[in-house]
């Protein structure tokens, strides 16, 4: 028999109800006059869509996001690798200035704003696309458009889940226990989240802590004859990488390396610059400053005495990741607008520890993921740079850290995996 939706939640549909369209389009307005809303897609918020449904079954993931859905695209590459006849629809709730998911997804995924939870959006949307499974990646609930999906008999998942976020129900301290009840399994992110979330009531044979979705994708590739043969050359040395650094870091990565250099005087940075600096212009630069320097362009060698390695040959960066146990990810230190962060995932699922400035841009949730995990540290300035190198000289501590990188990639693999397998679930008890 299936649960009523207990007082609270009654109460929060009932005064949702009760605004209707009306309501719901004001907000719109207010929310395209500000700048926060495309016109383009305006209907969607209420629940109309000039798409068709596709034929055949249909995975509806909503996300808080496009930038906190950097998962999303492994997930549907490993549910199409078994059933490719799966349609996928992806719903967003909220919109930033700059977007990655849909330049990232397959070119049939279809993508379309949630629908406001007033007004006649939720039973629109529902009663338009029928998905058959739903995925909630959104750390924000939707207490009338997951009720409106249960009610349609629409499986519900709640993955990379920790304690939702409540705005505005602090006069309704059930619902956000009544809403979790709606989802036949939640997926915790991490232990603290799955201790939050059965002290909400999420009963323990729906709650499963997997850790939080795949990033990354798959590993970069590189030449293994060229990784062994720089891995004997570099055998007998210290080396941290600098990947993606530019022009206005490049003295600071630099001076950092020069005073973790008092500590290990054999220390090798290698710098990679951001695609489309001119490598012999920063060789020639730091020669002038008095530095041995090595550029891969000119097919030199990191050999014994250089101090400084300008990798400026592109489609490199998985070799470089797999020789260095320490990586910085440029573009993080000093936030210039026409560079921005490189995925930090592409170093740690290759075993290097990561060090990262304060400006995370669109990658924001993967660093703070792999900086709660032990596997990456933040630095703010040469300083900080120079003593986190240091730091992580000691074989020991950079193993550690390299061992926590693994432990969090290896997690989001079982973590998407298992989204996966319930979802197929799902689509056997239908019969699809």
């Amino acid at each position: 028999m299936t649960r009523g939706p207990g007082l609270a939640l009654s109460l929060y549909l009932a005064a949702q109800k009760s605004r209707g369209r009306v309501r719901a389009e004001k907000r719109l307005r207010q929310e395209m006059k500000a700048g926060r809303e495309d016109a383009a897609r305006a209907a969607e918020r209420l629940g109309a869509s000039d798409l068709a449904r596709p034929e055949g079954p249909l995975v509806w993931i909503h996300v808080g996001s496009e930038t906190e859905a950097l998962g999303i695209p492994d997930l549907i590459d490993r549910l199409r690798d078994d059933r490719e006849e799966i349609a996928v629809l992806i719903t967003t709730a909220r919109h930033g200035a700059d977007e990655l998911l849909a330049a990232r997804l397959p070119r049939d995924v279809l993508l379309q704003s949630a629908p406001y939870g007033i007004g006649p959006g939720p039973a629109g949307f529902l009663a338009h696309w029928r998905p058959d499974v739903a995925i909630w990646a959104d750390n924000q609930l939707d207490p009338v458009l997951i009720e409106t999906a249960h009610r349609a008999g629409v499986t519900l998942l709640l993955v990379d889940a920790r304690v939702p976020e409540r705005p505005g129900w602090r006069w309704m301290p059930g619902l956000r226990r009544a809403v979790l009840r709606r989802f036949a399994h939640v997926l915790a992110g991490d232990a603290r989240a799955d201790a939050g979330l059965r002290a909400l009531g999420v009963a323990a044979k729906r709650i499963e802590v997997t850790g939080f979705l795949q990033e990354g994708a798959a590993p970069l590739p590189c030449s293994q004859a060229e990784r062994d043969l720089l891995a004997e050359l570099l055998a007998a040395r210290p080396v941290w990488f600098a990947a993606g650094a530019t022009p206005g870091e490049v003295p600071m990565i630099t001076a950092a390396h020069q005073q973790a250099m008092r500590r290990a005087h054999r220390l090798l940075l290698i710098l990679a610059p951001e695609p489309g600096q001119n490598g012999p212009e920063i060789a020639a630069g730091l020669e002038a400053d008095g530095w041995v320097v090595g550029l891969r362009s000119a097919e030199d060698e990191p050999e014994p005495d250089v101090e400084i390695f300008i990798a400026d040959v592109p489609g490199e960066l998985g070799l470089w990741y797999r020789l260095s146990p320490i990586s910085l990810i440029g573009g993080t230190l000093l936030g210039e607008p026409e560079f921005g962060a490189r995925n930090p995932y592409e170093a740690a699922a290759l075993g290097s520890a990561v060090l990262f400035g304060p400006h995370m841009g669109l990658w924001r949730e993967s660093y703070t993921r792999l900086r709660e995990g032990g596997a990456a540290r933040t630095v703010s300035d040469t300083a900080s740079l120079s003593r986190a190198v240091e730091f992580l000289l000691a074989p020991d501590k950079v193993a550690d850290m390299a061992s926590a990188a693994w432990e969090v990639t290896t997690s989001g693999a079982e973590a998407t995996d298992r989204v996966v397998a319930l979802v197929f679930d799902a689509l056997d008890a239908r019969g699809l």
